[in-house]
């Protein structure tokens, strides 16, 4: 454990000193290149090397899934890259999608030039529809926490009719792309603002809407305190993400804690990993035409391809994907 803390110490100094060392990392290439193949030599040589990775890995669990303020940096600033990488409106979602054990694994009727992105409105016609139990959503004012890059959100006012609609992320850049993206679709906007602390009036949504986002959060205590101060009494909060089969209990006690109430919880790990097994050759396409060579390998593994460790995670059972219903307590 103390090996742990101590190299998880080292790498949040480094990301915060990257400024200055970067630099010299470029400029000294061939020299540490040289140095990095004997170390690794040398501790393949003394049996190391496992234990070396192991501890790589933990750090990396503990910096994307764990931490506090880091982890809500590095997403922060990873998202914002990606939309600067990857301009083109074609991409419209960024979620594991949802599917059915048939033959396309199809649930809904969407416009053609949708089709790409079916599995993706699939998981949002499924969250937003309250696990297909709403048959529309006309006369609410919704929310969406953790927009992305709009397409979810976008699906859902075109085909259930919210009143209106409000997406907030905390990337800027897609905010920005969004507003850009949808512009000319009524009752719909995007919104810069963080998790934790909403720009949202007490008491005044209908529906929150929380889609494959919530891992991303360095506090998610207080961003499910945000979610029920922001709704009606009687207002719904679906939300659905991935997370470690050992935190499931913790985190459903936050879901659970203050004034909201658990309606339904439905374990959907196997319509993800279907929906991800159907849809992998249209990620890998993705990634290796439009993208530099040198970020497939990291790519693969956030699209969560078959063979990803994500995709591992959930078919043999140690990461599940989940979705709930709470509805927040009429005074």
């Amino acid at each position: 454990m103390i090996y742990t803390c101590v190299l998880i110490s080292l790498l949040v100094t480094l990301i915060a000193t990257s400024w200055i060392w970067v630099p010299v990392v470029i400029f000294t290439a061939p020299l540490w290149i040289g140095g990095l193949l004997a170390l690794y030599i040398l501790l393949k040589a003394l049996g190391l090397w496992k234990w070396v990775t192991r501890m790589i890995g933990d750090a990396y669990d503990w910096l994307m899934f764990r931490s506090d303020k880091p982890r809500k940096y590095i997403w922060q600033k990873f998202y914002n890259f990606l939309c600067w990488m990857f301009p083109q409106g074609e991409w419209k979602t960024m979620n594991y999608g949802y599917a059915v054990h048939t033959e396309t694994g199809h649930t809904i009727v969407l416009d053609p030039d949708e089709e790409t992105e079916r599995f993706s409105y699939q998981l949002y016609h499924y969250m937003a529809t309250g696990f297909k139990k709403f048959p529309n959503l006309q006369g609410m004012d919704i929310v969406e926490v953790g927009s992305g890059r709009g397409g979810g959100l976008a699906y859902v006012v075109k085909y259930l009719k919210p009143k209106s609609a409000l997406g907030v992320d905390y990337s800027k850049q897609q905010v920005s792309f969004c507003n850009e993206t949808y512009n000319k679709i009524e009752n719909l906007k995007y919104v810069w603002g963080d998790a934790e602390n909403l720009p949202i009036s007490d008491g005044v949504v209908d529906l929150v809407l929380n889609v494959e986002s919530s891992h991303c959060y360095g506090n998610q205590r207080a961003f499910v305190a945000e979610v029920e101060r922001i709704l009606k009494p009687g207002g719904h909060f679906l939300i659905t993400d991935f997370m470690a089969t050992t935190e499931l209990g913790d985190y459903e006690e936050i879901l659970k804690s203050g004034n909201l109430e658990m309606v339904t919880k439905n374990d959907v790990t196997e319509n993800v990993l279907m929906s991800l097994k159907l849809d992998s050759n249209r990620r890998l396409d993705l990634i290796q035409q439009r993208t530099p060579r040198f970020l497939h390998s990291i790519l693969k593994k956030f699209s969560g391809v078959e063979g990803s460790n994500i995709y591992n995670q959930l078919e043999s059972q140690d990461t599940v994907y989940v979705a709930y219903h709470l509805v927040k307590k009429k005074e």
